[in-house]
């Protein structure tokens, strides 16, 4: 099961990227596998484990007849991890057979050559415990570093997949089993690469017809993981707003008592903290929306569910925020761009209230209990950003 540990040959490739030293450590680990292993006399066969195929630095250059067996492989894809019938033989001598849909919530998901695989060091640390309460034993012994840093780097350009990801969807994707470390910064699929090996996303096989490389469908594979994805774009988030003096709770404080010019103040302050940190002009401000509503998925659960582009009443939605349980706030929100409409802040917010009331967007939070429910309208103009409360129908 991929869990990053210092026994791993590419660890110290990792350190390296992260910590401005990459060069000497390839040149390091070309030697040392070169001699180490091809040069070792008293050697016949030797066994490397870790996350990635490190390409483009010939790390391997110097060794002969390497096979590589990735997690898309099915030559030994049982190996690595528990089998559905291994957890189940597991829990039934633990005398908890009664938790299995709780394990496969929270440590299933993962697809080994078309086997599905569990994480065999979160299934024994559960089972080794009382509390019936699952943690994230897995991401408690695991270095994200890395994983937090390119997530953060590519939380904007990247957001519209991310977002798909984080409410539960799934995205397609061609993956390429060799990685190169330094192309993580520009190149998407070197990203997804990177999550997939690593053990942040699964990735199940889909063909693409005879004669064309197959692809893959990507999601975040349970709970534990999950868990990764909301604590980092909650960091991250909340590092754009403090920057500009704000905090996400204000934001958040905002939102739910349906306060706009109090919610303005911290949107824009989130916005001029996105376009500080990225390069103004690279920034579609459709992106910015996207990063925002990524903030919102991390930040309001799980007292809230975060949804976008969802079908209520007779229409669809920017964004709504539904609370877990009746009686609490749900909130609608519609969302412009106004200099992509080419009308003003003032048109683009009158266009959003009225297509919040008349298309009743706020059906589903009424069917679900929520009270109050508050509606906003929100527009974007490069930097700037307008809000206005409108009725929600």
């Amino acid at each position: 099961m991929p869990r990053r540990r210092p026994g791993e040959y590419d660890e110290p490739i990792h350190a390296g990227y992260l910590h401005g030293y990459a060069p000497r450590i390839l040149d390091f680990v070309r030697t040392f596998l070169t001699e180490g292993l091809k040069g070792n006399p008293h050697l016949h066969r030797a066994v490397l484990t870790g996350i990635l195929r490190v390409a483009r630095e010939s790390i391997f250059s110097g060794l002969n007849n390497v096979v590589a067996y990735s997690l898309l492989r099915s030559d030994f894809n049982t190996c690595f991890g528990f089998t559905e019938a291994e957890v189940e033989a597991l829990l039934e001598k633990a005398g908890r057979r009664g938790l299995l849909e709780v394990i496969r919530a929270w440590y299933n998901g993962y697809d080994f050559g078309g086997a599905v695989i569990y994480n065999p060091w979160s299934i024994l640390s559960f089972l080794e415990g009382q509390d019936q309460d699952p943690l994230p034993f897995w991401l408690g012994t695991s270095s994200n570093d890395l994983i937090q840093k390119v997530i953060e780097e590519h939380a904007v350009t990247l957001q519209p997949a991310l977002e798909v990801l984080m409410e539960g969807g799934e995205i397609e994707r061609v993956l390429e089993e060799n990685v190169a470390i330094g192309d993580l910064a520009q190149n998407e699929d070197a990203l997804f690469g990177l999550l997939v090996f690593s053990g942040y996303l699964r990735a199940e096989k889909r063909s693409r017809g005879h004669g064309e490389q197959p692809a893959h469908a990507l999601k975040i594979p349970n709970r534990e993981v999950r868990l990764l994805y909301t604590g980092t774009f909650r960091r991250w988030a909340e590092a754009r707003l403090r920057r500009q003096g704000s905090s996400m709770q204000r934001l958040l404080a905002a939102l739910l008592s349906g306060d706009a010019a109090g919610f303005e103040a911290e949107l824009q302050a989130f916005v001029a903290g996105v376009l500080s940190y990225h390069d103004a002009t690279r920034v579609d401000p459709e992106a910015v929306y996207h990063g925002f509503v990524a903030g919102l998925l991390a930040a309001l659960e799980p007292g809230h569910q975060v949804r976008s582009n969802r079908e209520s009443g007779q229409g669809r939605l920017d964004v709504m925020i539904r609370p877990v349980q009746p009686g609490r706030p749900g909130v609608v929100l519609e969302l412009k761009v106004a200099r992509a409409s080419r009308v003003s802040l003032e048109q683009a917010l009158d266009e959003a209230v009225a297509q919040i009331r008349a298309r009743d967007y706020a059906a589903e939070l009424r069917a679900s209990g929520a009270a109050p429910i508050f509606a906003m309208a929100v527009a974007f103009d490069g930097k700037v950003v307008r809000v206005r409360s409108g009725e929600p129908g």
